[in-house]
């Protein structure tokens, strides 16, 4: 089943979705930092800032496109017509400078704007980024442009339930929501309001009772760092993940279908390899009639599985007679998901530690203890296996 693009959409669809895009920025509160929730959004911040943030410079364009390069902003100096040219990342990437130096030469070869832009002067070349990997600071010393290379760390600060956008020891309101704050929860109207035009018509093919409680699971899906939402072309499926490729990490999946709508997430499984996050797609068959979005919603079964689920293969007594190849039975109660998938797994019982506990190995005895009580007695509501999806999530991206 293909997935959305924006190329899919019609014009008055495109329309629509870009401005929703421009007028319902927001930053997600993950890890106990804030970020902007995606690096467009870090660009329109900073575009409609850019006289107070840059005051020594004058912006030309955003987002230019040059010999198959392009660069986030382009400028120059107001004192001497210097070009400059400002690269904007909303996370830590250790090619900044090899990106930096190709649009330079880019630049340098078309002289766009020369009559504005003086490029006999020497190209100014800035990076914006919350953490600046080691790498970064070696690949600039290597650099012969070494002393036009500028690295600019920011960090967003919280301010009640307002951020200030904090730069070269200079602090800037940021008038956008935060999703995820802990004791602040998203009101359902500013929910409803980041939807795309994917996802609004995603949501329509719902059953209307389940409205909020699927914006709700939406907007704490997409508070977490490097998620793409997709949709189907049917408008039936809804993937989060870093993409829809094999190799691309996932997060959850949801599916509508003429008989049932059901919640899909990448949990912590079985596996009798040295593989350091072992992690696999399970279904979520839910008690009759409980809601698949909401948190308080119980769980009946976890089905592993990369399909759909099979209702014909469903066990008629609790015990499941059939195991996936490393022993991870395809249909588990809720209350024995952690023991059966710890049970001869080190790797996955030391990454269940951690997810649960914060706990390293060596293991002490007291945890250990915890865990001899806990390992049959998981929780049943679908809010805790949500928050433990999130958990690995944001484990695999460290």
């Amino acid at each position: 089943m293909p997935y959305l693009k924006a190329k899919h959409l019609t014009a008055s669809s495109k329309r629509f979705n870009d401005e929703l895009e421009k007028v319902n920025p927001h930053l997600i509160y993950v890890g106990g930092k804030i970020n902007f929730q995606s690096e467009s959004h870090l660009e329109d911040y900073i575009e409609a800032n850019f006289e107070k943030i840059f005051p020594e410079l004058v912006l030309v364009k955003r987002q230019h496109n040059i010999k198959m390069q392009r660069c986030d902003l382009l400028g120059f100096t107001k004192s001497g017509k210097q070009p400059v040219i400002i690269e904007l990342k909303n996370e830590e990437d250790r090619g900044l400078v090899s990106q930096l130096t190709r649009y330079r030469k880019a630049i340098l070869q078309e002289q766009p704007f020369s009559d504005i832009i003086d490029y006999s002067l020497p190209v100014k070349l800035i990076a914006v980024s919350p953490a600046f990997h080691e790498d970064n600071y070696t690949d600039k010393e290597a650099s012969k442009f070494e002393d036009d290379i500028c690295f600019y760390e920011f960090s967003i600060e919280r301010s009640n339930n307002s951020a200030k956008f904090k730069l070269c020891s200079q602090t800037y309101d940021i008038s956008y929501p935060i999703f995820g704050l802990p004791d602040s929860p998203t009101s359902p109207e500013l929910s409803q309001r980041s939807l795309s035009a994917f996802i609004i018509n995603f949501r329509n093919n719902l059953p209307q009772e389940y409205w909020d409680d699927f914006t709700a699971l939406r907007t704490l899906l997409m508070a977490q760092p490097k998620v793409k939402e997709m949709v189907s072309s049917s408008y039936r499926k809804v993937l989060y993940a870093t993409g829809e490729g094999e190799n691309h990490k996932k997060l959850a999946e949801i599916t509508n279908t003429s008989k049932e709508v059901r919640l899909y997430l990448w949990l912590p499984t079985m596996v009798k390899t040295n593989i350091k996050i072992p992690v696999a797609r399970f279904g979520l068959l839910l008690a009759k009639d409980n809601n698949p979005f909401s948190e308080n919603s119980l769980v009946e079964w976890l089905v592993y599985t990369k399909n759909t689920i099979d209702m014909k293969n469903k066990p008629i007594k609790n015990i499941c007679p059939s195991f996936n190849r490393d022993g991870m039975p395809i249909w588990t109660k809720p209350n024995l998901y952690l023991y059966y998938a710890s049970l001869g797994s080190p790797n996955t019982f030391q990454l269940l530690i951690y997810l649960l506990k914060g706990i390293t190995p060596p293991i002490d005895e007291a945890t250990l203890a915890w865990w001899t009580s806990f390992e049959k007695q998981s929780p049943e509501n679908l809010g805790w296996y949500i928050d433990l999806a999130i958990k690995t999530w944001n484990y695999r991206l460290k």
